[in-house]
């Protein structure tokens, strides 16, 4: 079932008993709900899910410029969090994190219980930028839908698609190349939440209460570790970083993934922050 909120659609999966977490789960710039494929079975047997569509992505209609800044997208998933009348926990990826950070930040009315944010955009001092001749995703990926045939899914196909975003994309099943691929070609939203994260950086790290995980990738061609900034997220995060993956751990690790997550839960339900995981 799928629901517009907010701005984001939102599909509805996992369990439906009341008495087990809800989460709420944000992709990274020009991904969609699909992002998670492989996170979600290992969650969904005791964990209410709800996976959204960031506007302008996916099966999200697309919302102004204005609207797509991290900070304005934060503020519509801290309502959506809100509107679900218990605490939410939320798990984000890149941009995802970013905005689920800003979400968490100023929160008082206990909406939100946590956040996982995996491989996070915003932790830095100064905003990463592209070098002005390197294509945008939504350029490379646009431009690989108009080579012949499958090209795309063979293995250098594969492999120089999405090389810069999983240590493995070989071992990627094909139908989620091929979702990856097309959501990013096809978001309307992409170009505004682009430059929403290139003009700042996340600055309210001391505005969050809740507990914080943390997740980088030592592989990360995207968003290097020592990029971000473990300065500039809130104090009492726990950080983790995977020696051996990429900038989509949800790909590269997923069972894992599920791991942190569960970890995430408890803490927060016990009311507890632990010291930082080995990866």
């Amino acid at each position: 079932m799928t629901e517009l909120l907010e701005g984001f659609a939102v599909h509805r999966a996992g369990s439906t008993d009341p008495a087990h977490p809800l989460l709420v789960l944000v992709h990274g710039l020009g991904g969609a709900a699909s992002a998670w494929s492989l996170v979600v079975p290992h969650l969904a047997a005791d964990h209410r899910l709800l996976v959204l569509d960031l506007p302008g992505h996916g099966h999200a209609p697309p919302v102004p410029a204005s609207g797509m800044t991290p900070a304005a997208l934060g503020g519509r998933l801290q309502r959506l969090a809100a509107a679900q009348g218990e605490p939410v926990h939320l798990v984000g990826h890149s941009l995802g994190g970013w905005i689920a950070l800003e979400a968490a930040a100023g929160e008082r009315d206990g909406a939100v219980a946590g956040v996982t944010a995996f491989t996070p955009a915003g932790l830095w001092t100064t905003p990463r930028r592209r070098p002005p001749l390197l294509p945008t995703g939504q350029q490379f990926a646009r431009l690989a839908g108009r080579l012949p045939g499958r090209v795309v899914t063979t293995r250098l196909g594969v492999t120089l698609a999405l090389a810069a975003t999983s240590t493995a994309p070989r071992a990627l099943p094909a139908d989620l190349v091929r979702d990856a691929l097309s959501a990013i070609a096809a978001a309307p939203g992409y170009v505004a939440a682009d430059a929403g994260i290139a003009a700042g950086a996340f600055t309210r790290a001391g505005d969050v209460r809740v507990p914080v995980t943390v997740v980088a990738g030592g592989r990360d061609r995207v968003l290097p570790p020592d990029f971000c900034r473990r300065s500039a997220a809130p104090a009492q995060t726990r950080w983790i970083e995977w020696a051996d993956c990429g900038h989509v751990p949800a790909w590269d690790r997923p069972a894992d993934c599920a791991r942190v997550v569960r970890e995430q839960v408890r803490d927060q339900v016990r009311g507890r922050v632990d010291p930082a995981l080995p990866g």
